[in-house]
C-alpha cells in the first residue's frame, strides 16, 4: 500500500472523528435545563435536593430520591407540573405542553439516581 493512501485514510479517519466529536458536543443538553432553570430551581434547586430557603419553606420534592422517582410516572409529574398541587403552582398557563413535558422527562428524571 502506497504511502499516499496511508496518509489519506488516516486524514480522513482526523476529519470524520473531529466531525463526530463537534456534532456530539453540539447535541447535548446541558442538566438541568435553563427552563428548570428559570422555573423550577428557586424551589427544587438547580441540584434536584430542594434545598434552598424556598424550597425547605415549602417542603419541595427532592428529584434525587430514587423510592419517590420510581413511584411517580411521568404522567403523574405532567399532571403536577400542569394543574399544581399542593404548594406548588400550576405552569399549564406559563408553559406549552411540549415544555412541560420536556422539563419531566429531561430535568426531572435528570435528577434520578444513576443504578
Amino acid at each position: 500500500m502506497s504511502k499516499a493512501r496511508v496518509l489519506g485514510g488516516v486524514v480522513f479517519g482526523a476529519i470524520a472523528a473531529i466531525g463526530i466529536a463537534a456534532y456530539a458536543a453540539g447535541t447535548q443538553e446541558t442538566h438541568p435545563s435553563e427552563l428548570f432553570k428559570q422555573y423550577c430551581a428557586k424551589c427544587h434547586g438547580e441540584d434536584g435536593t430542594a434545598q434552598t430557603t424556598k424550597g425547605r419553606q415549602l417542603k419541595a420534592r427532592n428529584f434525587t430520591d430514587a423510592e419517590w422517582q420510581a413511584d411517580k410516572t411521568d404522567a403523574d409529574l405532567v399532571k403536577t407540573v400542569t394543574e399544581g398541587k399542593d404548594d406548588m403552582p400550576p405552569f399549564g398557563k406559563k408553559l406549552s405542553p411540549e415544555q412541560i413535558e420536556s422539563l419531566v422527562k429531561n430535568d426531572v428524571r435528570g435528577f434520578a439516581p444513576r443504578k
